[in-house]
């Protein structure tokens, strides 16, 4: 089945529709978010977290177990 100029323009104006509905959709939902999550929150969600070897973790403790 071959599909037409008009069929084709169709569904480009369809997909065009559809793209602008999403855009639309993540303003909404980081509006949302914004209001929902205080900014500190959000930085610390969004920040890679910090991954300690687990040499850095005994050392801390045994500092902590001498004092």
């Amino acid at each position: 089945m071959a599909l037409n100029n008009t069929a084709i323009d169709e569904v480009l104006e369809i997909l065009g529709e559809i793209r602008d509905e999403l855009k639309e959709l993540r303003l909404l939902y980081r509006e949302l978010v914004d209001r929902l999550i205080p900014v500190g929150e959000r930085r610390a969600i969004e920040e890679e977290d910090e991954v300690v070897s687990g040499e850095d973790l005994l050392r801390v403790l045994r500092e902590v177990n001498q004092d």
